[in-house]
């Protein structure tokens, strides 16, 4: 089997181990944090697997910590004047997500270390969750005043429940895997990050009939991205996520 194209982005690497391709987000300096261009070439290297199994993952503990701050920042500024523009870069990243969802693999969301924003997003929407002892989970967005995006919302709710859901996303606290795994967050622990690990924990494993899911995702993205790109625009927020860079950078 070939292995994957070269990613277009050098935060993003694939490999096949026979059939698994696992396709690692490897900008651990910044948690895996998030922006167009890193979205763009995850999607290109999701839409180009053709193994039985996807495996999705980060290097070094982190899996995603969400969108960089410097592009929300960045958004809210576009905002102002271009709210349809902001509302399509926001749309990519449910297009991401429904690559995920419409996978033909059978797609493993594998995290070690922090997980949280967008990051749960893409890791809810693959079709079976593995966590090591690392695992760390946080909505976050409550803190910014910001809706969710990357249809973490409604994949939380269809996970765990609608109360469930809006709670995580409310309280925006820190969660670690045993709590994840209380809530239905985590299918099983893994000790090992690599392919036997993998392959043994999904011998007990079987991905869930998400039909009904796929059904509603793609209206769901749009109105999330119309709803994220309004949130942008308001002065409250735009002064948190301004506070919030300034204290990452200090």
């Amino acid at each position: 089997m070939k292995e994957p194209p070269s990613s277009s982005d050098p935060r993003v690497s694939a490999f096949i181990d026979k059939n698994q391709t696992w396709i690692v987000l490897d900008d651990p300096s910044n948690l895996n944090a998030l922006d167009p261009e890193f979205v763009r070439a995850l999607a290109e290297q999701i839409e180009a697997v053709k193994t039985k199994y996807l495996i999705l993952t980060g290097r070094n503990g982190a899996f995603s910590s969400g969108g960089q701050l410097e592009t929300v920042s960045a958004l809210a500024k576009q905002a102002e004047t271009d709210k349809l523009g902001v509302e399509a870069i926001i749309r990519e990243g449910g297009n991401l997500v429904e690559d995920i969802l419409f996978s033909n693999a059978t797609t493993v969301a594998l995290i070690d270390g922090v997980c949280a924003g967008a990051g749960i997003g893409i890791a809810l929407a693959c079709d079976i969750q593995l966590a090591t002892a690392r695992a760390r989970y946080s909505t976050a967005y409550a803190k910014l005043g910001l809706p969710t995006d990357f249809g973490t919302r409604e994949l939380l709710r269809h996970r765990i429940g609608d109360k469930a859901a809006d709670e995580m996303i409310k309280n925006a606290e820190l969660i670690g895997v045993g709590k994840a795994q209380k809530l239905g967050l985590v299918d099983a622990t893994i000790e090992r990050i690599d392919p036997k690990a993998v392959k043994k924990a999904l011998k007990e494993l079987k991905a869930p009939n998400r039909k009904s899911l796929l059904k509603s995702m793609s209206a769901v993205l749009d109105a999330e991205a119309a709803d994220f790109a309004q949130a942008l625009k308001n002065p409250k927020v735009q002064v948190k996520v301004e506070k919030a860079l300034t204290k990452k950078h200090a």
